[in-house]
Formats: C-alpha cells, structure tokens, sequence
C-alpha cells in the first residue's frame, strides 16, 4: 500500500529551535545538490535493469507486468502486487542488488528535491515579498512527490514520483521551471493584477524564505 512508503526526512512534528538547526542544515545539503547532479545514475541504469532481470528469473518471476518497487518501512517492497513476498525474497537473497536499487530510489529523490529547490530559490532572488513567498511556498508543497518508485517492465528500469494524479516519470528541473512559470501566470492573473485583493505587508521582504522552504520539504508542521 502506498501509506506504508516512507520517505528520507524528518517527521511532521512540532517546530523547535532543534527542528530549525536540523532542517536548516538538511537544506543547505540539497542547495549544493542543485549543481551536483550525479552522471553515472544514466549510464548504471541499463546494468541495474539487467541484473534485477536475472536476479527475478532464477526465482521463476517476471515482467511484464511491470513491477513498481517502493522503499518501505522494511526496505524494498512492490505496490499492491501479490508478486511482493516473493520479490522480497529475491531482495533478501540479492542485498547488493537491494542496495543499488535503494540507492538509486535515494539518488532520485535528492535530484528532484534539488531540483525543486533550484527552480524555487532562483524565481524567489534574495528577499522575496510576502505575496511571491507565499505563492513559492504553496507551490513547492503541491510540487513535492507524495513518493518514489522505481518502474521495472522487464527491459528497463525508471524512477517515478507520486503526486496528486498518480504516477508519472520524475520531473526534471526544466519541467519544474514550466510548471513553475504557468503557475505564477495564472496566480498573476487572478491574485497580483487586482488591487482589491491585495492585503497589508504583501510586498513586505521575506528574510527568512529559504529556512521556510526547508520546512516545507522536510514536512515540518507550521510552514
């Protein structure tokens, strides 16, 4: 079930001025993620997508149908398939193979985080106003993935993420810029261009924007 996928972070829990230090400091990690996109993911691919193929064989499974692997609370499971026991065991008998498949999970989510962030950071400049913040902040939640996967038909593999319509591959930063850009056109169009509608301190600086932003993606309650 997809309730029981987690995800690397800290948990929504109160804000605290340890929550703040920790979720600051996970945040400037992903900042240096931004230019730090790793190449060898691409070119492992082919050989991780082989290698499960071979590993699933010798226990008698295949795909199609497609197998779409989760990292779960106890380690690496399939979604809503009744193949998931004997996947498991494939895992338990092929811990390299385990590892690389979670650390290819892990790779993707840093990638997407950090894409988000670069997209998010970069619109925002140094002191967003309290209207552009918002509208980020509200964008960088309805933009995070719910989760991620990895999509295996028996040729290949791909990482995919979750979000509010299901699945669906994982954006990259250009998309995240398209998405971003078509969002603020439409908040310009129904929020910044009437008057009326704009309320005290709107155009006030935000100082504190990209520890916000960390709250956000952390899932820390307040943000």
């Amino acid at each position: 079930m997809i309730s029981s996928v987690t995800q690397t972070g800290q948990p929504a829990t109160a804000y605290s001025a340890t929550a703040a230090n920790g979720a600051s400091s996970a945040f400037q990690q992903v900042l240096q993620n931004v230019s730090q996109v790793p190449q060898a993911e691409a070119v492992s691919g082919d050989t991780l997508a082989a290698d499960l193929n071979s590993a699933l064989q010798a226990a008698g499974m295949s795909a199609p149908p497609a197998l779409r692997i989760v990292a779960g609370a106890n380690g690496l499971q399939l979604v809503d398939d009744p193949r998931d026991a004997q996947f498991q065991s494939v895992m338990a008998a092929n811990p390299a193979l385990e590892a690389r498949i979670g650390a290819r999970l892990s790779t993707a989510k840093s990638n997407r985080e950090a894409a988000l962030v670069g997209a998010v950071t970069q619109f925002a400049g140094d002191r967003p106003t309290k209207a552009v913040a918002d509208f980020l902040l509200q964008f960088a939640r309805q933009n995070k993935p719910q989760a991620y996967s990895l999509s295996f038909n028996g040729t290949s593999a791909e990482v995919q993420e979750l979000d509010q319509h299901g699945w669906a591959p994982l954006k990259d930063g250009d998309d995240i810029n398209k998405d971003l850009l078509a969002a603020y056109t439409g908040y310009m169009v129904t929020h910044a261009v009437s008057v009326e509608k704009r309320k005290d301190g709107d155009d006030a600086p935000v100082v504190d924007f990209k520890l916000k932003l960390s709250r956000v993606l952390d899932g820390l309650q307040g943000a």
